[in-house]
């Protein structure tokens, strides 16, 4: 039997984690369908099988937003074309913009094929910190993403937060199920065990990290303060491990807050996973979040998490049997599988990294219970609910 034709469509798989997740679903979904992945410029950092034919469409990634908007049409007439001669039955989309083609070239190019948009970020949020906080662009975004998801079959959300963002602020009424990120528990554990990266080399300190980009919404500008007020009562270094526009910014406040020495910037890793597993507590300190993959990959490294309790996914999380919508608004809160502070606050970031660093039996505990939680992402399940919301949209009529 002849398999079914899906494209997936995503900006580039430069890095990132909704580009970390394209990546392990192409390199799984290939034994069901026959693969095809749409990039808007051809960088290509994470895996992906031979078997998968790639189309490069070859934007200019340094186009500013408004010339890119401008642009929304014509690229949705080249993925159009595209489409049409390889009889492309599903498209896949991750991510805003290849999401706004999807939907151009279903109303302006006519595409008949079905389509499913992947919302990655909890978008309220999310809005604050894009198009260089232009209003105009803002209210275009918010248009543009309701004009594009009443437009798929189905949408994908990464956390029921992000679900509920979509029907009350966004007025999406098309179909959302949620599906959350999935880890290859397998494949993180084995990097992990990698050789000890140079960046541990004294006996007798602590270390926690943080990985990711260095992009306003990540707030590691808040990490900063809160490890400068911890490292004077302990010994203990911060691993960064990432990349991104504000990193001499970052580098800069690490010297004004007088823990350079301190503070380890180690650049962008193919496997941060042996990062993750040489250090004793990772910690994110985002202002807003969709589903942080990084989150999954510390637990599938056995590591204890500080996080705060940002909009979505670390509550849904690390505190699965509370309610996703509370949010804790001061100091700490010692979740089942992790601990939550208040958003933007640096004496409770302090206190959580505190906590972990002090009770060794706290840390132990959620170390064991790591691998309890990331078995329900891991992607041999998660790969089931995609061939299952895959398979029924492709079984819709028209």
């Amino acid at each position: 039997m002849e398999k079914k034709k899906v494209l997936f469509f995503i900006n580039t798989l430069r890095f990132g984690g909704a580009e970390r997740v394209v990546s392990m679903l192409v390199n799984h979904l290939k034994f069901d369908y026959e693969i095809h992945l749409a990039l808007l410029h051809k960088e290509i950092a994470f895996p992906v099988s031979e078997e998968i034919t790639i189309l490069d469409l070859k934007e200019n990634p340094a186009t500013g937003n408004s010339l890119l908007l401008l642009r929304l049409p014509l690229i949705a007439r080249k993925l159009s074309r595209y489409c049409k001669d390889n009889n492309i039955a599903l498209v896949i989309s991750f991510l805003n913009r290849p999401s706004y083609v999807t939907a151009f070239m279903k109303s302006c190019w006519g595409y008949r094929g079905k389509i499913i948009m992947c919302e990655r970020s909890y978008q309220s949020q999310i809005l604050k910190y894009i198009g260089d906080q232009s209003v105009w662009y803002r209210l275009i975004t918010k248009k543009l993403i309701h004009f594009a998801y009443q437009r798929a079959h189905l949408v994908i959300a990464n956390s029921k937060l992000s679900k509920i963002d979509l029907q009350n602020n966004f007025a999406v009424t098309t179909p959302i199920e949620v599906i959350y990120n999935p880890v290859d528990v397998t494949m993180v554990q084995q990097l992990s065990r990698e050789e000890k990266p140079a960046c541990y080399t004294e006996e007798g300190v602590f270390y926690f990290i943080a990985v990711g980009n260095f992009r306003t919404e990540k707030n590691f500008e808040l990490l900063l303060h809160a490890f400068a007020l911890i490292q004077k009562s302990f010994k203990t270094k911060l691993i960064l491990v990432g990349s991104g526009s504000l990193e001499n910014k970052l580098k800069q406040l690490a010297a004004d807050l007088n823990i350079s020495t301190q503070v380890r910037f180690c650049g962008f890793q193919q496997n941060p996973y042996k990062y993750i597993k040489n250090a004793d507590c990772l910690v994110l300190s985002s202002y807003t979040e969709g589903f942080p993959n990084i989150l999954l990959e510390a637990l599938a490294c056995n590591k204890a998490i500080v996080t705060t309790d940002c909009q979505s996914g670390p509550r849904e999380l690390l505190a699965p049997s509370t309610d996703p919508l509370y949010q804790t608004k001061s100091n700490i809160e010692i979740a089942e599988f992790g601990i939550l502070t208040a958003v933007n606050d640096t004496q409770a970031l302090a206190e959580g990294m505190t906590e972990i660093f002090t009770h060794k039996n706290l840390r132990i505990a959620l170390e064991n219970k790591a691998a309890i939680r990331v078995a329900d992402f891991n992607i041999d399940i998660n790969i089931q609910h995609y061939q299952q919301a895959i398979g029924k949209t492709l079984s819709k009529l028209h």
